[in-house]
């Protein structure tokens, strides 16, 4: 994991850097569209132009993401990120949009172009500098977990295929009265709006909270099992604030009979080394299980088998502890997103498990699949 101050010194290093070349980029190319006339190449420069725009808000974005924790935002300012991420999508649907509509225009008016083969040559450089640009953002965005410097970076690429579409067109022009320039432009425009919904899509994902990854819960988990009496690792739900800060909670099983200085000792190193190793701060909760006991754990597969009988979406059980003194068991069940009456489905559950087992009594939770 990446440190803070590491992670600050790229992300500006990055995003000054896609300042700069995207400058001289879109200076370039409305030099270029202005002589020739190219009404595609005057939409690939304001594309440039506004991936400058788009590096300046992503810097802004970070420096209010760092912001300290207030009294009114105790988890801080990290989502401003996300925040500054959606801003740059939306520039770049402007940027698309507008220009596919002049684009039209040039259709309906066709202008002639003039593009010499010097023009064309300096198109081929800034092709293979939006290519570096694509690479070090994507690769940077990946290293630090930044939605910005990736979107940019997928940005970047479809820039690098846009100027090829632009000078493709502009020979084509050379040779034809056809309007290649403003279909090109149309072509152009929509990669930008594309590269746009597919940034909107992303960021509004991270914002609204995604499922963590396998991996990521698989690593929970590890570490959970590494320290005893603790086992299992379930309802794992993660909340991030920002790339930088993520808070998460989790349930984990504990033998009945454990003492609860051993418990806390055991959650408090989980907790440490979960913080260590991956940056998630985690908050645990505790179901105390007696299924060492061969009754228990016999009882515990019949009873999936009736609820997977009641219901497709059922997917485990977990917390499972059945009270001998006065024949209640208690577990969660954990079922798929496709089981919406979750009334119906206890009532049904219910009726099955006493039907199987008329002598207990079943108190459950119904867990969604989190993780």
């Amino acid at each position: 994991m990446v440190d803070e101050a590491t992670r600050d010194r790229i992300l500006k290093r990055t995003a000054t850097l896609g300042i700069i070349s995207n400058a001289a980029i879109a200076a370039v190319k409305v030099l270029i569209g202005f002589l020739s006339g190219s009404v595609a190449i005057m939409s690939d420069a304001a594309n440039n132009a506004s991936d400058m725009l788009s590096s300046i808000v992503t810097i802004m974005g970070f420096s209010l993401a760092k912001r300290k924790p207030t009294h009114t935002h105790p988890l801080g300012f990290g989502r401003m990120e996300y925040i500054s991420a959606l801003f740059v999508a939306f520039i770049v649907l402007f940027t698309g949009g507008a220009f596919f509509r002049t684009s039209i225009e040039r259709i309906q008016d066709p202008s002639p172009v003039t593009v010499s083969l010097p023009m064309l040559l300096v198109l081929i450089i800034t092709i293979a500098v939006k290519l570096g640009l694509w690479r070090i953002n994507l690769g940077n965005g990946r290293k630090i977990d930044s939605e910005a410097l990736s979107a940019s970076g997928t940005d970047a690429l479809s820039d690098a295929l846009a100027t090829s579409v632009t000078i493709v067109a502009a020979a084509i022009s050379l040779l034809t009265p056809f309007p290649v320039d403003g279909w090109a432009g149309i072509a152009i425009s929509i990669f930008i709006m594309f590269a746009g919904v597919r940034s909107v899509v992303g960021t509004v994902s991270a914002i609204v909270g995604e499922r963590p990854s396998k991996e990521t819960v698989k690593e929970i988990r590890s570490i959970i099992a590494c320290h005893p009496p603790l086992s299992g690792g379930y309802d794992i739900q993660i909340h991030t604030y920002g790339p930088s800060r993520m808070i998460g909670t989790c349930n984990v099983e504990v033998p009945y009979d454990a003492r609860g200085e051993e418990i806390f000792d055991a959650m408090t190193d989980a907790q440490v080394e979960i913080m260590d190793r991956m940056g998630i701060y985690f908050t645990f909760g505790m179901y105390a299980v007696n299924s060492d006991n061969p009754v228990v754990i016999l009882m515990k597969q019949e009873v999936l088998k009736v609820l997977r009988t009641v219901s497709s979406s059922v997917i485990s059980i977990h917390a499972f502890h059945v009270h001998m003194e006065d024949s209640r068991v208690h577990f969660d069940v954990v079922v798929d997103f496709s089981l919406t009456d979750y009334a119906a489905f206890r009532k049904k559950a219910t009726e099955a498990l006493t039907e199987a087992f008329p002598t207990y009594r079943f108190q459950f939770n119904i867990d969604p699949d989190y993780a």
